[in-house]
């Protein structure tokens, strides 16, 4: 019996993927070239060397007025062409027309800076950690259906009643839900709860190790929009570098069973497969597809719908294939296990984020993607 398992997780995004790093990328430092509809990403201290000390003095004063005029002294020094920036850009980045009139029309900091995405020398890529919290949610809902109790928290966690029929389980959390009542919660369902605290030793995740993707420069400057059936967010604006829809990513995935295999008070509760990973996906994500393409149709979210579609049939073409939701703006509805929640945490939010148009009824949703595990 093999004591580590090694694969190969292959990604298509059917939707935008964002990924935040907590950053944002500052107005002063790029510049839109609306032609080619790019945007040229600058080294600003290079920049600086490239302008006559009269043009540093005015640069500089605009930077100090704030994001806006900074942006508006990039674009006027490129459009007079009175100074070459090619020496200073370090690469460049396609936009959408969303993105490019959201930058030409801002009038803050909010419509100007954009938030990037992890980058190594190489290239962007899509963090282990982000495909490992997705696993990681479809795991927990499996376990909560299979185990067929409800949850409370009374003090702290503890299973409830068991279920009626094919009803599924209801979480009833507390009113103000903490990190450590939420790590509660997963040790319990997980089953590596202790006395005091958590067992960490026996999360069953232990024996999954995932790796950040390979690099890829298949990206896009884009516009994300906050959806409300009443209009009420329509001026609500993100900017974010993504991965384009189409992109092909691939990340190392190895499982060690080993730690399954032992037998002590610290070994992990129970054991992980591949194939029990890609069920728990189908299986989760599908009723989160479910709920969404419900919400799209009801408001005539007709981008959102075609992106459904799309989904539905990659996974009925490919038995072997699993959805998966990654990123920001994939939705409480995905992340939090809301599908679960009693009460009014358990109901749909109101809004929906989508990305690449001005109107966020027309826009993509973001985080969609189908996957494989396949052996090395």
């Amino acid at each position: 019996m093999s004591f580590l398992e090694s694969y190969r997780l292959t990604i298509e995004t059917l939707g935008p993927i964002h990924v935040g790093t907590g950053e944002a990328f500052p107005a002063y430092s790029y510049l839109v070239d609306e032609a080619q509809k790019e945007v040229l990403i600058l080294d600003a201290g290079r920049l600086l060397e490239l302008l006559s000390p009269e043009q540093q003095e005015n640069y500089l004063q605009a930077v100090a007025q704030g994001p806006k005029r900074a942006q508006q002294s990039l674009q006027s020094l490129w459009n007079s062409r009175l100074v070459d920036p090619t020496p200073a850009i370090l690469r460049r980045l396609p936009a959408t027309p969303a993105f490019i009139n959201t930058v030409k029309n801002a009038t803050d900091a909010a419509g100007l800076e954009f938030r990037p995405l992890p980058r190594s020398p190489l290239g962007a890529y899509l963090p282990g950690s982000s495909i490992k919290g997705a696993l990681r949610t479809a795991w927990l809902f499996k376990r909560v259906v299979r185990q067929g109790r409800d949850i409370e928290y009374k003090g702290r966690w503890q299973w409830g009643q068991k279920v009626q029929g094919d009803e599924w389980p209801l979480i009833q959390p507390p009113e103000r839900i903490t990190t450590p009542v939420a790590q509660a919660f997963e040790a319990l369902v997980l089953d590596y709860a202790a006395e005091r605290s958590p067992n960490l030793h026996r999360d069953p995740f232990r024996q999954v190790r995932i790796g950040d993707s390979e690099p890829s420069e298949n990206l896009l400057l884009n516009r994300i929009g906050v959806f409300h059936p009443r209009g009420q967010m329509d001026q609500t604006v993100i900017l974010a570098e993504m991965f384009r829809v189409g992109t092909k990513l691939q990340a190392p995935l190895r499982l060690h069973t080993g730690l399954a295999q032992q037998r002590h008070k610290d070994a992990v509760s129970h054991p992980i497969s591949a194939q029990a990973l890609a069920e728990a996906c189908w299986e989760y994500y599908q009723e989160v597809l479910h709920l969404e393409r419900e919400y799209a149709q009801n408001h005539r979210l007709g981008q959102a719908l075609k992106v459904y579609d799309a989904l539905e049939k990659r996974l009925s073409e490919d038995k072997r294939s699993f959805p998966l939701r990654i990123g920001f703006g994939s939705g409480r509805m995905s992340i939090r296990l809301a599908l679960l929640l009693d009460g009014e945490e358990g109901q749909e939010p109101k809004t929906r984020k989508t990305a690449g148009s001005a109107s966020p009824k027309d826009g993509f949703p973001l985080g969609w993607a189908v996957a494989r595990l396949e052996p090395y």
